[in-house]
């Protein structure tokens, strides 16, 4: 999992950073960055869950990988850079809007550029890890890292933390899958006891789950 930035500055400095920013309140399924739009500001994610979609030009989506509370969104545009993805809201998100030169100005008075460069190098090594998985592992491998990551990232106020908010459909597209083959790895998953029995998504064990894309 990637360091969040909160971890890598500590607590006090998070809530300094956010005591810089404007508050921002999303609903699930809310568009919080748009691909393509032009830079200038980021937002510190406070509470909540957000997935970043590539859209190609045919229309089509791929999730990228799913971002927890701590994490910065948008930070890598700067000020007249692009959108590289599209985040959205996975629950009902709060986050706090800085300005590229307000964030800039805070790090550097806190001298917390290291820390800031440590962020970024993470997440970039995790974007090519995640192109490593789509080119090389195998779809179970690869529901199994995104179901166990959602669930690790549930908000504390969850009514079912351990529920995983798709539908097997929006999995199929999400990750470039046949439906067919996605029920097919679930079935592999539940048998193996990594999720529970039913209708909908639930980890029932994460160390489970783990164990499938980590062998």
């Amino acid at each position: 999992m990637l360091q969040t930035f909160r971890e890598l500055i500590g607590s006090s400095a998070w809530q300094l950073l956010l005591a810089e920013g404007m508050l921002r309140s999303y609903s699930p399924g809310q568009a919080i960055l748009r691909q393509g739009d032009p830079g200038g500001f980021l937002l510190a994610l406070d509470h909540g869950r957000a997935k970043l979609l590539a859209s190609a030009t045919d229309g089509a989506q791929l999730l990228l990988t799913v971002r927890g509370a701590g994490q910065l969104l948008g930070e890598l545009a700067g000020d007249e850079g692009l959108r590289t993805a599209t985040v959205e809201a996975m629950d009902r998100c709060t986050a706090y809007y800085l300005s590229t030169a307000q964030f800039d100005r805070f790090i550097a008075k806190h001298r917390l550029g290291q820390e800031f460069h440590r962020y970024v190098t993470g997440k970039f090594d995790q974007a090519v890890s995640r192109q490593v998985d789509l080119a090389h592992r195998s779809a179970l491998r690869r529901i199994a890292r995104l179901l166990h990551d959602t669930a690790v990232l549930a908000p504390s106020t969850a009514a079912d933390p351990m529920r995983v908010p798709f539908t097997q459909e929006e999995l199929a597209g999400s990750l470039g899958l046949a439906r067919s083959t996605v029920a097919d790895q679930l079935t592999t998953l539940r048998a193996a006891g990594a999720l529970t029995r039913g209708p909908h998504l639930v980890v029932a064990d994460l160390d489970r789950l783990a164990a499938v894309f980590r062998v």
